[in-house]
């Protein structure tokens, strides 16, 4: 087992059983995002989501935790025909709408949608995974052969049971794409409750003064180029 895989699994270890002990009650919730510059440039595509942990207080609020899986180069610019993998960097959710911001990106979000207990442990390791330093990233990765490289795309989809199954799960970048791989979590059984929405995490996200726009999955999102 290479050194990376090592570190991944401590940190997993310490990330994912917390979804199992968490107390009676708890929720975890999952939004989908997808953006690109207006009008379009192909090397501001982005896939990336969220994970969110609603556990009751015993006091009325509901205590908020998420963690974010956006995996890019660290200096948030892509370059999508280099062949070269280089080092990846896993942003949060405010870094990525920062990064979105700065290149007059478009912004939509499918979700937030409820999943299981076993779904965000999966995602907390797929964190753990990224973040210990031995996955780099590419563009055009390996198609799911080797795990060591990904795009901003397999990042997110590995953390699924189901859908980590499709080698490309996107056809095209951006938004569009992304709209098509929020109706793969949908068919698949991704999400309790099927798309049933749980809009109060919006404001408990700060999303509503970000500016995104919500979609349903599969819906059309025409591409501007001018």
């Amino acid at each position: 087992m290479s050194r990376f895989l090592y570190a991944a699994l401590a940190l997993a270890l310490a990330a994912g059983p917390a979804a199992a002990q968490d107390p009676p009650g708890t929720r975890y919730y999952f939004l989908l995002f997808g953006g690109q510059s207006v009008p379009f440039k192909p090397r501001t595509g982005h896939t990336w989501a969220t994970w969110v942990k609603a556990t009751p207080t015993g006091a009325g609020p509901v205590m908020v935790d998420s963690f974010t899986i956006s995996w890019l180069p660290p200096d948030g610019r892509v370059h999508p025909w280099r062949l070269r993998c280089g080092p990846g960097h896993n942003f949060t959710l405010d870094e990525t709408l920062a990064i979105m911001a700065r290149e007059h990106s478009q912004v939509s979000v499918w979700g937030p949608f409820e999943v299981d207990a076993s779904r965000y442990a999966l995602a907390c390791q797929q964190v753990a995974t990224l973040e210990a330093g031995g996955v780099r990233f590419r563009t055009l990765d390996s198609l799911g052969r080797n795990r060591e490289v990904m795009h901003c795309v397999h990042a997110v989809t590995y953390a699924d049971p189901a859908v980590s199954r499709y080698r490309q799960p996107v056809l095209r970048v951006g938004e569009p794409g992304t709209s098509n791989l929020a109706e793969k979590y949908l068919r698949n059984g991704a999400f309790v409750g099927g798309a049933q929405t749980h809009d109060w995490l919006i404001p408990a996200l700060g999303l509503d003064r970000a500016g995104v726009i919500r979609r349903a999955p599969g819906e059309h999102i025409p591409r501007e180029w001018r």
